[in-house]
């Protein structure tokens, strides 16, 4: 595992889009190659937070459980860090989310911050062991391009990583 300034320096891309004051101000603009791209925040939500017959459960896709080999080392302290030496993931609480944490909440779970920041604990993992499964690499990637990666369509890993577009 890498140490925290060698983590911080992989993670630069992600730092650069959380250290961002306006987050999802424009389109998804990345791959639509294996990805669902929607912009209703209530389909998303239903993707996010739903367990059915049509597709599987979004934290069990996404979880830890998929696709990490057993030499995958998990840093107990990266939550800590983020939240006390980043000032709250990188200010992630103030941002200006550009009105699609107001359609999420408006669905009323609130998901989009509790999502965000699990998958940013995820990722700086990732970017310690110097390791992405596809969907975490994916995720990344979501992100990035100014997309919201929120739920799985099918039944993983056959299907499509659904992808909220603020627009």
């Amino acid at each position: 595992m890498k140490k925290w300034d060698e983590t911080l320096a992989a993670a630069a891309p992600l730092i650069e889009f959380l250290q961002r004051d306006s987050l999802f101000d424009a389109p998804y603009n990345g791959s639509t190659q294996g990805t669902m791209v929607i912009t209703d925040a209530k389909i998303a939500n239903h993707f996010a937070v739903e367990d059915c017959d049509e597709f599987d459960y979004w934290q069990s896709v996404s979880g830890s459980e998929c696709d990490f080999p057993e030499s995958f080392e998990w840093d107990s302290g990266m939550d800590r860090r983020l939240q006390k030496k980043h000032n709250e993931y990188f200010g992630l609480l103030s941002k200006n989310f550009n009105g699609a944490k107001d359609k999420f909440d408006e669905v009323g779970t609130g998901q989009l911050i509790e999502l965000m920041l699990r998958d940013i604990h995820y990722l700086f993992n990732c970017y310690a062991n110097d390791y992405f499964p596809p969907i975490w690499q994916k995720m990344l990637d979501v992100y990035l391009h100014n997309g919201f990666p929120c739920g799985w369509n099918g039944h993983y890993p056959e299907g499509r990583l659904v992808v909220f577009s603020n627009f």
